[in-house]
């Protein structure tokens, strides 16, 4: 019985902590006034983010800060049959982003920077329907980047870099003991760390467009981690998990194409289209340290199908230069979720999303500029009627999640900006 309740567990508790849901593209104000059409502009220092080759743009040395309030709400209505609906509690995350540029010869820049690539997360309350499920997850991610870039001729620059990322997670959901009456909590918490690469390629095939294509690499996330169970009588600790496990999580690909077009000096347009390579994550696969399978006498290492697909992103953008002093900038994204309904749960209550961006520059110097932006995401409605994902938390019991989620999240950002 030890042997099947922790595997049940872990694979429970590990399963959904990534998706787009906590993908977080926002790494600058003025990306994000153009709702993440920035691949084919890349004029600022987070084009090191989008396209490090667009950094052949900034002569002298460049330099953003800022972060983005990120405000989520999500409600589930069922499991079906019953319409009683759950609200996910009010909470308030704040990714940062900094990112600096330098103009080392006439044709070579590099640049350094670091935002929060993944994180967010959900929390509910501790008596919910799905309290077997998930109660709180919180992920966290910082992404660092070292980034060269030369510029082959006036129209052509490319760019290449480093990516290195630190990861930490914090899970918590409630054990159903039945038949006995008693529902201890299961804490997971880890850290993880990987590397990858990014690159880039910026062209102005005629004064008034410009093109780009990024690409950034999957990074693997070794995270190892301590289950620590507690509120349990003691005739249960035998049962329970507890000590150290690891488990590789694999973050997508991304390759985005991306057009600027100004048919005007003071007016431009932006387009990107960003696919995510999200069939990274096909499987959960869990090592035990100190977790011996009975049948084999070895270290259990356990399995679970997730059968993400890969999606994308469309966006597009329009800025406007007002005056020397203000600039404003206008968005929206479509973006496609990768979340089978069959493995949705509410630890990432994930669906296609469509964003609507607004934002604005406003220089106080020739060397000082402040940028802010809003957006306001409206998740489709998602009607799960086929899940494989069990709210009782009782194995093999009869208990499908299907029910009824929806979602929206307003982000607010604001950066500063200075350059000499």
């Amino acid at each position: 019985m030890k042997k099947y309740l922790s595997l049940f567990i872990f694979l429970f508790v590990l399963k959904n902590i990534f998706g787009s849901g906590f993908q977080i593209n926002e790494q600058g104000s003025r990306a994000m006034g153009l709702g993440g059409a920035f691949a084919g502009l890349a004029n600022d220092p987070s084009a090191i983010y989008f396209n490090p080759a667009g950094i052949t743009q900034l002569c002298g040395t460049h330099l953003i800060g800022g972060a983005t309030l990120i405000i989520p709400s999500s409600t589930f209505r069922g499991p079906f049959p019953s319409i009683t609906e759950s609200a996910m509690k009010s909470q308030v995350f704040n990714p940062v982003h900094l990112y600096g540029t330098h103009q080392i010869l006439d044709k070579l820049f590099i640049g350094l920077g670091v935002g929060n690539n993944y994180g967010l997360g959900t929390e509910w309350d501790d008596e919910w329907v799905g309290r077997f499920m998930t109660v709180k997850t919180e992920i966290r991610t910082f992404f660092f980047n070292a980034v060269a870039s030369y510029r082959i001729m006036n129209e052509v620059s490319v760019g290449f870099g480093y990516v290195f990322g630190y990861g930490d997670v914090l899970i918590n959901r409630k054990l159903n003991l039945a038949p006995f009456n008693s529902e201890p909590s299961l804490n997971l918490e880890g850290t993880g760390y990987g590397s990858g690469f990014i690159a880039g390629i910026f062209i102005h095939p005629i004064p008034a467009v410009s093109l780009g294509l990024s690409f950034r690499s999957q990074v693997k996330f070794d995270f190892e981690g301590d289950a620590t169970p507690k509120n349990y009588s003691s005739q249960f600790k035998d049962m329970l998990p507890s000590g150290a496990i690891t488990a590789p999580l694999t973050t997508p690909e991304n390759i985005t194409l991306g057009v600027a077009i100004r048919p005007l000096k003071s007016f431009t347009l932006t387009a990107d289209y960003q696919y995510v390579g999200w069939d990274s994550y096909d499987k959960l696969e869990v090592k035990f340290k100190d977790f011996i399978d009975s049948e084999t006498g070895e270290l259990l290492v356990s399995s679970s199908d997730r059968n993400y697909v890969n999606s994308f992103i469309a966006r597009v953008g329009t800025e406007f230069e007002l005056n020397k002093t203000i600039t404003a900038r206008a968005g929206f994204l479509y973006d496609r979720n990768p979340v089978p309904d069959e493995r949705l749960d509410p630890t990432l209550p994930d669906a296609d999303r469509m964003g609507l961006n607004i934002g604005g520059t406003y220089n106080l110097s020739e060397n000082i500029s402040v940028e802010a932006a809003y957006m306001f995401l409206r998740f489709a409605e998602r009607t799960i009627t086929k899940s494989l994902e069990n709210y009782s938390g009782i194995e093999n019991s009869n208990s499908p999640m299907n029910g009824v989620y929806n979602s929206t999240a307003n982000l607010m950002s604001i950066t500063l900006g200075y350059k000499f």
